[in-house]
């Protein structure tokens, strides 16, 4: 059995949602709120989907209106605080008791990391955090999902406005058919992952670095060393990337009588991008809902659509099917119990017509101005952001010239 976090979109919206309708109800003018790590009211927020696949079973908990800053170089990025000090047990209807112990980050799993979900089995999520509060799920049929009958792709043009002229483009789509048995499963949710082999651009695959003899003096008093160039070594240039969905992609067949679902989108992949450069391959999920499930995801998934910006008028939160034993507390978020069903296809560049790129490194060419003003283009020798190792050495900054700060150079086992 498996429990994996929810889509990035979808706990982000949960967290998001919550914070700005307390700020936010209807702003006229924009303002820059000073978000102080207790200045919102808290509310649980509680993510975790149970598989039959093999796994650990495991449950993020974090807070809604508790957030905090973590520094990263010239960033300040906001995070949702962690729970800590829950006690954690996810329970079946055949008297198992499965306890979930505290990890990094919110995460709660437990040691054994073999458990599988059996279908047919019930089970429920129970928590009690630090301060007593307890916190129940519905319980939570296993359910069988039918197979993925096929996975696809097609190639279609698409108008393209830039720069006020209007073109056409071949962009190229995944699509899946399925169809529902005839026992009441009416509602599917997916999930993918997506894989894909790419190389560095032809012009970034040297490496500006410097010798030790200045030539001028730099803005900060530094010695500026002659230029020379280093190849890049094939593993900084050959790289397998992946990306999991971030969006909601959920479907009902209550009014299909024929329970078939055809040519549903996926994901969509535009040119100049390198996914396709190579060979792609995408791994689908395919999971259960029950109706309560389907209704809170499909509410997530229009809001996700529709939501114009900060300051646009925010719904209330909606919560999913995880209730308080404690009073009139909320809780944010969902328990997902299903088995699933996974297809995989691959999809070879000699195979599309789509225009492939360079996309990601669009603002690595490399810049000309005046040699004395190269410390503040170029980063130290294969560390970010100006730090330093060995002597008077110089070299771009590591995104431009190392492919495994997107992805890994180890050919993936499936490959």
């Amino acid at each position: 059995m498996k429990i994996s976090f929810c889509h990035k979109d979808c706990f982000f919206l949960l967290k998001s949602l919550f914070a700005m309708t307390l700020l936010l109800n209807s702003c006229i003018d924009p303002f820059k709120p000073d978000l102080a790590k207790n200045d919102l009211e808290s509310q649980l927020v509680v993510e975790g989907t149970i598989t039959d696949e093999p796994g650990p079973f495991k449950v993020r908990l974090t807070k809604s209106g508790s957030i905090y800053p973590i520094q990263y170089s010239d960033k300040v990025v906001y995070n949702p605080e962690p729970v800590s000090g829950a006690d954690v047990h996810i329970t079946d209807d055949k008297g198992n008791d499965f306890h979930l112990y505290q990890g990094v980050n919110g995460w709660y799993e437990t040691i054994d990391t073999c458990l599988q979900g059996v279908p047919g089995n019930t089970y429920t999520l129970q928590i009690t955090d630090a301060d007593g509060n307890r916190f129940e799920s519905t319980p939570e049929l296993m359910m069988e999902v039918p197979p993925i009958e096929s996975l696809f792709f097609e190639e279609k043009q698409r108008i393209s406005i830039k720069r006020d002229e209007v073109s056409q483009e071949l962009w190229l789509d995944i699509l899946l058919n399925t169809r529902m048995p005839a026992d009441g499963i009416h509602y599917l949710k997916w999930e993918f992952e997506e894989t894909w082999e790419f190389k560095m651009p032809e012009y970034i695959r040297v490496d500006k670095r410097f010798s030790d003899s200045p030539t001028c003096i730099g803005r900060a008093g530094e010695s500026i060393p002659i230029m020379t160039w280093v190849t890049i070594p094939p593993e900084q240039f050959h790289c397998w990337g992946s990306e999991a969905s971030k969006s909601i992609l959920v479907k009902s067949t209550v009014d299909n009588l024929t329970g078939e679902i055809k040519s549903f989108p996926l994901i969509s992949i535009g040119p100049e991008d390198d996914r396709l450069s190579i060979r792609y391959s995408i791994l689908v999920k395919q999971y259960s809902l029950n109706k309560e499930l389907y209704d809170f995801f499909k509410k997530l998934e229009n809001l996700n659509e529709t939501n114009g910006g900060m300051y646009d008028k925010m719904p209330s939160p909606l919560y999913g099917n995880i209730q308080s034993l404690s009073g009139d507390k909320k809780v944010l978020g969902f328990f997902l119990v299903s088995t699933v069903k996974t297809k995989r296809i691959f999809i070879d560049n000699r195979d599309v017509h789509v225009k492939t790129g360079h996309n990601a490194y669009f603002s690595c060419g490399w810049v000309a101005p005046p040699l004395c003003m190269f410390p503040y283009y170029y980063y130290g020798k294969i560390v970010d952001n100006g730090t330093y190792i060995g002597t008077n050495v110089w070299s771009t900054e590591k995104f431009c010239t190392d492919c495994r700060e997107r992805g890994k150079s180890v050919k993936p086992d499936f490959w």
